[in-house]
């Protein structure tokens, strides 16, 4: 992912809550310059480096297909009319014209993301001759409209809990697991926040056993 210039890199997300929209938010926030981003599309995934013969659709922001992100900043795109359903995976293809100096991306993304050769692969069903990578780089969210009744469940804790160890694209981080077990009886969206080698520095009382 370091020193990405003039090329596409294809990502996969699963989604803990279904809906007929979704919004991509895009984060350049560890970023030191800013980001240039020269398309954006969203499909279904066949595998990591194709998706399917007609999904394809466009991602604006501003209602713009590019964007330039400002260093330290998120890009929410526009509303997409892309109906997914609970625990479906989704892909994004993301065209990266410019070199990317500073990437803000996810170490332990744990799904194989497609970089393409040079150029604008973003509107291909299929990425040829790619390079894999563990990691994901610029998608910090995707957003459903979510159902009064519904809330927001927060996976909270270190690496352990991102899914260090775990196995590349068998989704047995903790929050993945969660979204299983919740599968039958959805009540709300599924997010994490982690931060590696973190350890709770503040005491906490609890009862214990005479």
């Amino acid at each position: 992912m370091l020193n990405l210039e003039d090329q596409t890199v294809r990502e996969r997300v699963r989604i803990s809550i279904g809906g007929p929209q979704i919004r991509i938010r895009l984060s350049n926030e560890y970023g030191s310059a800013p980001l240039q981003i020269g398309s954006v599309t969203v499909a279904l995934p066949n595998d990591p480096a194709s998706v399917k013969s007609g999904s394809i659709q466009t991602v604006t922001f501003g209602g713009h297909n590019s964007i330039a992100i400002p260093a330290g900043a998120p890009a929410l795109s526009d509303p997409i009319t892309f109906p997914v359903s609970q625990g479906a995976e989704i892909s994004i293809s993301i065209y990266f014209p410019r070199r990317v100096t500073t990437p803000t991306w996810h170490e332990l993304a744990l799904k194989r993301a497609v970089l393409s050769p040079r150029g604008d692969h973003t509107y291909e069903e299929k990425i040829q001759g790619g390079k894999e990578s563990p990691r994901s780089i610029s998608i910090s969210a995707v957003l459903v409209p979510a159902q009064p009744a519904q809330h927001l469940i927060i996976a909270f804790g270190d690496s352990i809990v991102d899914g260090d160890g775990s196995t590349v694209d068998a989704d047995h981080n903790s929050p993945s697991a969660l979204i299983r077990r919740l599968g039958k009886t959805p009540q709300g969206s599924i997010t994490h926040l982690f931060m590696a080698s973190a350890r709770q520095v503040t005491p906490v009382w609890s009862a214990t056993r005479k």
